[in-house]
């Protein structure tokens, strides 16, 4: 009679044992995904704040390569023999080049100061606990598009963007 009622209370014990692992695999597998990855080409491309910067930037880009445009004209009309047009024409172009790259390096940090805060923030109300950025040079080899999270969150920092954040 004690063999039989230990064995019921150690078939009862392990049958719990057993259910509560179920149900933590259960769990795990049907949490929330943890580890996601973003297109970062894809994220700063369609980001509106980037896109405001690179329009108030192609402005100013527009007024010297119109100025540029019309020195190679002036040039083209005088017979291509005054030097002094040649020096103007180079220093347009030296400046088109450097405001170009000045300002792209501007935009790119002034984007990413305003991304990386937002992103943590996104991180954090989505329960993510890493958020890999993929820019197609192997940072990510591979990952299943239900991890790609890259629509959601250029929805949710231009919805922030939108908002004055």
């Amino acid at each position: 009679m004690t063999r039989n009622l230990f064995d019921k209370t150690l078939l009862y014990v392990v049958a719990i044992a057993v259910i509560t692992l179920s149900v933590i695999v259960l769990k795990r597998g049907t949490a929330t995904q943890e580890i996601s990855y973003v297109d970062i080409g894809k994220l700063t491309d369609s980001y509106t704040f980037k896109k405001d910067l690179e329009a108030m930037s192609s402005k100013n880009l527009y007024g010297i390569k119109n100025a540029i445009d019309s020195l190679k004209m002036v040039k083209k009309m005088s017979g291509n023999t005054q030097p002094r047009i040649d020096t103007m024409l180079n220093h347009a172009e030296y400046a088109f080049s450097q405001y170009y790259a000045q300002s792209n390096k501007e935009i790119t940090q002034k984007v990413w100061d305003r991304l990386n805060p937002l992103i943590e923030d996104y991180g954090k109300e989505n329960g993510l606990q890493l958020l890999i950025g993929a820019n197609g040079a192997g940072t990510v080899l591979y990952g299943d598009k239900k991890n790609d999270v890259t629509d959601n969150l250029i929805a949710y920092i231009n919805k922030k963007y939108e908002k004055g954040n």
